[in-house]
């Protein structure tokens, strides 16, 4: 018997592993165009038993690393929405995608067999990447039906190989794109996959790589888009007239939710999803931002099982010790039938930003929040001029009650109790672009107290040419006046008394929007078709 210590978050787990294997999964797919149908390299550490196990199956496009490429440039002349251009690239490090992962991706757990597969394209499996859509699906999902005899493998030497020892109950574990490719599968309602737990993952490519029309910066990958990513995790020199069409299909030139992105939106077959989902995500991830985990939450049939965790971390697997221990219990009672209590708690467990010590609620938002208007202005109208290529948004909270062309901000009267902020802002502005046809427009949640520099809370961007239709823009006019609706990233969080609660509006957002030249002016029409609503237990007065 072969002993293997691993490392984990907390303690060291000791895990008997008898037989080590690899198969190669026959998918339903051709990637590659080779006429041979792709193969999913698939390794399996189990116990010797002659009982029939249940398995966790983890699935990464990482398990080789990653490519050194170029990423598009971020830095315009004007918006692609206001002329085509061919955007030029910079060279960047991409050799840190994969790292966040390792506590989390070398974790096995006890009384299952381990499963590792790679995703089609990426490390020893045959095929391309697809970044997201139904192909890369459809790898993932026969790996799950051979483990329930309903698709072939074969070893190294073309032999036959059956997962005899499997009793195809199955749970898949995972962060970011690891966790992404569980929701994947999931939307197939595919046999025999019983729980799954994403952690930091993509629900919605689109919401991933652009916002409400515009081409959006995953945080801290400035120029990444699915493109690369598909070029950073093929097998070396593999695919490249493949992934050029990713290139030619995504829309970086209009950033509209196109036939591309639908293909990779996983909430309208949300309701398609068996599995029991726990949900994790960071409230201080900007990488895969935590709208990601919500808006699948929200969008799951009340009839599945489901819980939701939102920590204090970033893009990772949660340090918090509790977690741990309820991902034992998820798959146990879902994957194994262990009547645990896990399915008694509340759906929803938020470590709060100003508290330290996670709570549960019934209800997202939290139920004891109620909705308010903050009318922006008294109807004058008011001119921004966009100089965010050259300064972070952070810049634009300093002296908010100073005047400064570049930006507005309106703020609340201090708060007379500590405040609990929960869910989803939106966001309503009447405007028009003087001197462009396309432009950027970010607006943030800023915490003040007085003149002194603000903390931005949330934030989120849109595009006005997608003021009637985030599917497809228009080209607007100067001086055409437009009225634009969208949403901000959600958030829960505590504002102390004494602080006030503020609403910026500006132009580019350097670390995460394309960087058009300076010098676009915008009007913003104030007053009652300009406001922003949002969740708060106690009533704020402006």
């Amino acid at each position: 018997m072969k002993l293997v210590l691993l490392f984990i978050l907390f303690s060291p787990v000791y895990v008997y592993a008898d037989i080590n294997e690899t198969v190669f999964v026959e998918s339903t797919t051709d990637t590659d165009s080779d006429g041979v149908l792709d193969l999913i390299a698939v390794t399996i550490d189990r116990p010797s038993t002659t009982e029939k196990l249940p398995v966790i199956l983890k699935m990464s496009p990482y398990s080789q690393g990653g490519n050194s490429l170029d990423f598009h440039d971020t830095d315009v002349d004007l918006l692609p929405q206001d002329q085509a251009l061919e955007a030029s690239a910079k060279k960047r490090s991409f050799h840190s995608k994969s790292n966040v992962f390792k506590n989390q991706e070398t974790d096995k757990l006890s009384g299952y067999a381990n499963v590792y597969a790679d995703s089609v394209g990426t490390g020893k499996s045959t095929g391309c990447p697809t970044v997201g859509d139904m192909s890369e699906t459809l790898g993932a999902k026969a790996v799950i039906d051979w483990l329930n005899g309903r698709a072939r493998a074969f070893n190294s030497n073309g032999e036959e190989v059956k997962a005899t020892w499997s009793n195809g109950n199955v749970g898949m574990i995972g962060v970011s794109y690891n966790g992404t490719l569980p929701i994947m599968v999931a939307t197939t309602g595919v046999e025999g996959l019983k729980a799954i737990i994403p952690i930091a993952a993509i629900s919605n490519w689109y919401d991933y790589y652009r916002a409400n029309g515009l081409v959006v910066n995953p945080g801290g990958y400035i120029g990444e888009d699915a493109d690369i990513l598909g070029q950073y995790v093929v097998r070396k020199n593999a695919c490249k007239k493949e992934l050029s069409i990713i290139t030619q299909t995504m829309g970086r030139e209009h950033g509209d939710f196109s036939s591309f992105w639908q293909k990779r939106d996983y909430l309208k077959k949300a309701k398609d999803i068996k599995a029991a989902v726990f949900l994790a995500h960071g409230q201080a991830d900007w990488n895969v931002k935590q709208k990601q985990a919500i808006q699948l939450f929200e969008a799951l049939d009340e009839q599945t099982p489901k819980r939701l965790f939102l920590h204090l971390g970033a893009h990772s697997y949660p340090s918090d010790r509790g977690f741990r221990n309820n991902v034992d219990l998820w798959f146990d009672h879902y994957v194994k039938g262990v009547d645990n209590g896990i399915d008694k708690k509340l759906p929803i467990r938020i470590q709060t930003i100003g508290e330290t010590i996670a709570k549960e609620q019934s209800l997202w938002p939290h139920e004891s929040t109620f909705r308010q208007v903050f009318t922006l202005g008294n109807g004058e109208v008011k001119k921004i001029i966009d100089i965010g290529s050259k300064n972070k948004l952070e810049t634009f909270v300093k002296n908010p009650t100073n005047e400064n062309s570049n930006r507005l901000v309106y703020m609340s009267k201090p708060l007379e109790n500590d405040t609990l902020f929960s869910g989803t802002a939106n966001v309503q502005l009447t405007l028009s672009l003087i001197n462009r046809r396309a432009a950027n427009i970010t607006v943030a949640l800023v915490q003040f107290k007085g003149n002194s520099v603000g903390k931005i809370i949330t934030r989120g961007w849109a595009d006005p040419q997608n003021h009637l239709d985030f599917n497809e823009g228009e080209l607007l006019n100067p001086g055409q006046k437009i009225q634009l609706k969208f949403k901000l990233e959600p958030k829960q969080f505590i504002m102390k008394k004494g602080y006030q609660l503020g609403v910026l509006i500006a132009s580019t957002d350097y670390s995460y929007t394309l960087r058009p030249s300076i010098g676009t002016e915008i009007e913003i029409f104030t007053g009652k078709d300009s406001f922003v609503e949002f969740e708060a237990d106690s009533k704020i007065q402006f």
